[in-house]
């Protein structure tokens, strides 16, 4: 089974991630969803397809978490095309499951046989899956805790791409700190 996701749509529905449109918030927003699916796609054998809007920031478009291809939108298409197209493009399409609130894209791809999931309730499973994993994977009883009123970027830290990009910001002042 194949999984795409409509990346802003279901970004912009997590207030967990926050939210703005500033160009470099943007960036961290999606590593930090990136790092969420890593933790959610390691034991899961589906392929994961995330799709966003445009070209990306900076060096953005190069980011492959392992088990995740990410695809910006070619520049004469906006995600909600790119998805309609991987749907009708696809051999089997009742394969295909596709996260969004979007109605337009849903109806679309309905039409095809894909299952629908709202962005909501995948953000809900995907943490549910992460604190459990946690949980086996964790013997410090600060991690096992499965709190729904406690947000998931609590337990996930930053991913190693918004760990680099952090430092390309932070390294932009020569080493020299606000203090110099």
């Amino acid at each position: 089974m194949d999984i795409i996701v409509d990346g802003y749509n279901v970004i912009f529905k997590i207030s967990e991630l926050g939210y703005t449109t500033e160009k470099c918030d943007i960036e961290v927003l999606r590593n930090r969803f990136l790092a969420m699916l890593e933790q959610y796609i390691e034991k899961r054998k589906h392929k994961l397809i995330v799709v966003f809007d445009g070209q990306g920031a900076g060096n953005s478009s190069e980011i492959r978490p392992a088990g995740i291809d990410v695809v910006f939108s070619r520049q004469d298409l906006d995600a909600d095309e790119e998805i309609k197209r991987m749907v009708r493009g696809s051999e089997n399409p009742r394969h295909i499951t596709v996260i969004t609130s979007d109605r337009d894209i849903e109806q679309y791809v309905k039409k095809y046989g894909c299952k629908v999931v709202g962005a909501l309730t995948f953000y809900r499973d995907i943490k549910k899956k992460v604190a459990h994993l946690q949980a086996e994977g964790q013997e410090d009883s600060r991690l096992t805790k499965e709190e729904d009123d406690e947000p998931i970027s609590k337990y996930l830290g930053p991913s190693k791409s918004e760990a680099q990009y952090w430092l390309k910001v932070f390294s932009k002042n020569g080493g020299k700190s606000a203090d110099d």
